[in-house]
C-alpha cells in the first residue's frame, strides 16, 4: 500500500503546475529545501491527498517535517488510513 501511495505523490508532484522543476526526484528528496514544493503547493497536495484518499488531516500533520519527503508523506497518508480504519463501526469493516 505504501508504494502505491508513493506512486501517486510521485504522478502527482509530476503533472501538477505547482510544483517547481524537480529534477532528479526520489522518494527521499527534501520537497521544501530542494524547492520542489512551496507552502501552495503543499496546501494543494494536501488537498488532493484527503480527497484521493478519503481521509483529514489536522494542523499537526502539517507540519513541514511530516510532509517532507514523498517517504514521509507515504507514511503520514498510510497512519491516517489505519486510523480510519480503526474508527470504522463493526458493520463497515470487512470480514
Amino acid at each position: 500500500m505504501n508504494e502505491d501511495i508513493r506512486g501517486v505523490l510521485r504522478d502527482y508532484i509530476a503533472a501538477s503546475s505547482l510544483v517547481r522543476s524537480p529534477g532528479p526526484l526520489t522518494d527521499s528528496t527534501s520537497l521544501a529545501v530542494d524547492g520542489v514544493l512551496d507552502s501552495i503547493a503543499v496546501l494543494e497536495l494536501v488537498l488532493f491527498l484527503e480527497t484521493r484518499f478519503g481521509v483529514e488531516f489536522s494542523m499537526r500533520d502539517l507540519d513541514r517535517r511530516r510532509l517532507s519527503s514523498i517517504e514521509q508523506i507515504a507514511a503520514l497518508v498510510t497512519e491516517k488510513l489505519a486510523q480510519k480504519a480503526a474508527t470504522r463501526p463493526l458493520k463497515e469493516q470487512d470480514p
